[in-house]
């Protein structure tokens, strides 16, 4: 018998086969391998203590956000009158925009620096500020994500209420468990950078920098496309 037949005859299979499906749409959008170099370049040369608390806060605001959109953010985006669509648009800019700064960024900007140094309290309370935007939101959970978790969401609701409950309760779960592997990768993304070096690192970096670019500008054409077809639906 496979493990999802086993798991189709539990009491429990709404919530059992929630966790790895949210887990396995997320993981893809979430990128964390490729947002944990975004994450070293905008705070590189900072004290690991910083840097550990950083992760911490990040994590925890991931699940949070994500969870939020899970359980109410249909409602939320229905309240203000806002689409999918426009989040991707408006989202996608963000991403975009950050990734092509970065991209430009000096050399010597991104290389560690004296100012940690000189005033590591000042950089202890800059960083720890950009805990939610931008390294949270939209660096690690993007419009992207959002679509996949309102995706998500609308997947696990049923006509009853007893599986709609276990399976948005499972996909909770997923998404903690996703929050938990972008603090592993936050975390222990200097010791691989470390071992490619100052130049290896440099170039992967850049290279993030300009997949971030694209990923926002893909975001954004998609967010445009969907805004082109409800109207052209509303005409029709």
């Amino acid at each position: 018998m496979s493990y999802f037949a086993f798991l189709a005859l539990t009491p429990l299979s709404d919530f059992f086969q929630a966790i790895p499906f949210s887990y396995m749409a997320l993981f893809p959008v979430l990128n964390p391998l490729g947002c944990a170099l975004i994450f070293l370049t905008l705070t590189i040369g900072a004290p690991d203590a910083v840097l550990k608390t950083l992760c911490k806060r990040i994590a925890i605001n991931t699940f949070i956000l994500l969870a939020v959109v899970l359980l109410i953010g249909t409602y939320i985006l229905s309240f203000f009158g806002i689409t999918v669509a426009i989040v991707q648009v408006a989202g996608g800019i963000v991403v975009a925009y950050i990734g092509w700064s970065l991209l430009n960024q000096a050399p010597d900007t991104t290389s560690g620096g004296s100012n940690v140094a000189e005033n590591p309290s000042e950089i202890k309370k800059s960083l720890l500020d950009k805990a939610f935007y931008p390294l949270t939101m939209p660096i690690t959970a993007g419009p992207g994500c959002i679509a996949v978790t309102l995706t998500i969401g609308a997947h696990e609701t049923s006509s009853g209420y007893h599986a709609t409950l276990l399976g948005q309760c499972g996909a909770a779960v997923g998404i903690m468990l996703c929050a938990a592997t972008v603090f592993l990768c936050y975390r222990y993304a200097q010791r691989i950078t470390t071992k490619l070096g100052e130049n290896g690192t440099h170039v992967i970096m850049r290279l993030s920098a300009f997949i971030n670019f694209c990923i926002g500008l893909q975001i954004t054409w998609h967010g445009i496309v969907s805004l082109i077809r409800s109207v052209n639906h509303f005409h029709a």
